[in-house]
This record gives structure tokens, sequence and C-alpha cells, in this order.
């Protein structure tokens, strides 16, 4: 019996080594991905907001069709036009600059959400994303120093599905007249 609890004492070891070798397969099997359909709900989603954002444009394209003065649509999506432009005042803010500008926010009515003086001054980068939005930030790069410029900001462009939490709801489309101060350039 001694002898047969050394046997199995000695070849435990072995018999163990060769289970676990024995148990792994030599070839590596690759899995590929599952595909996945985008689901109905997605679909619906993409077309609904396609529709809300034709027809936010449509609407600031006839409160811009009342003012006798001509915007340009950027192909940010916003649309604006300069009230002051100084021609010969410099370059424009690019990707790293710090610029200085003070600006208001108002609803598609006029009726202001937050003034110029609850707002501005504003330094900030041109890459920095909190605290301006991405339309301002596009619309920022199209000034010089002094320039003054109203701006329309679709939803999309301005705070999106979300407003601020504040005082500018979900889906709010914006204007904004905003003047740079001051370009401080990273070169």
């Amino acid at each position: 019996m001694k002898q047969i609890c050394n046997a199995l004492k000695s070849s435990l070891p072995v018999a163990l080594l060769v289970i676990m070798a024995s148990s792994c397969k030599n070839q590596i099997e690759v899995r590929e991905p599952k595909s996945r359909k985008s689901s109905t709900t997605t679909d619906f989603s993409i077309e609904l907001n396609k529709e809300r954002n034709a027809a936010e444009e449509a609407y600031i394209e006839s409160v811009i069709a009342q003012d006798s003065i001509e915007f340009t649509r950027s192909p940010n999506g916003f649309y604006y036009r300069f009230i002051v432009q100084d021609s010969i005042a410099g370059d424009r803010p690019e990707f790293g600059d710090r610029v200085t500008f003070e600006y208001d926010l108002r609803n598609l009515e006029g009726e202001t959400i937050y003034s110029k003086e609850e707002l501005s001054p504003v330094t900030k980068s041109l890459e920095q994303e909190y605290g301006v939005f991405k339309g301002l930030r596009e619309g920022l790069k199209l000034m010089q120093e002094n320039d003054e410029v109203l701006f329309y900001f679709p939803s999309y462009t301005a705070y999106g599905f979300y407003g601020d939490n504040k005082r500018i709801g979900i889906n709010t489309p914006l204007i904004s007249r905003v003047k740079l101060l001051k370009i401080e350039s990273t070169k």
C-alpha cells in the first residue's frame, strides 16, 4: 500500500503536467467581431435631428430675411455679419492663441439670456472647450482685433441637447454680438 501511495505521489505532478499540456490548444483561434446593424431607434433619432436642424436653420433664415442686411452662412453651420470690421488690424486668431472678447447671448426673439456685462470680458485659448461653445470658437477665428460680429447660432453649434443647465434650454438657437478685444499669439 505504501508503494502505491509513493508511486501516486511521484506520478501526480507528471499527470498534472500532461493534463495541462493536453488541455492547451496549439492554434490561437481568432474571434470575429459580431456585426451590428444600427437600430431603428438610432435611425429614427438621426432623421429627427436632421429635421430639427433643418427647421432651426429655416427659422433663422426667416429671422435674418426680416433684416435688410445680408448674412453669410459659415461652413460650420452658423450665420454671421460684420458690424465693425477693421481690414488692417492684422491676423486672425489660430488654434492655440489666447483671445479676449466680449459677447452677449439672446434667443431668436431678441430677448437677452445673458448680457454682455454678465459674461464679459472672457480670455480663453481657442482650443479650450470649457466655457466657449463650438460655434463661438469657430466664429472667433473669422475675426481680427476690434472686429464686432453678429452671429446666429443654430443649437447644434451652440449648447445643443443639454443647454447650459441654467438659462439656456435644450435645442435653443442663439444670437450673439461678439467683439474681439485682443489676440495673444503663441507663435
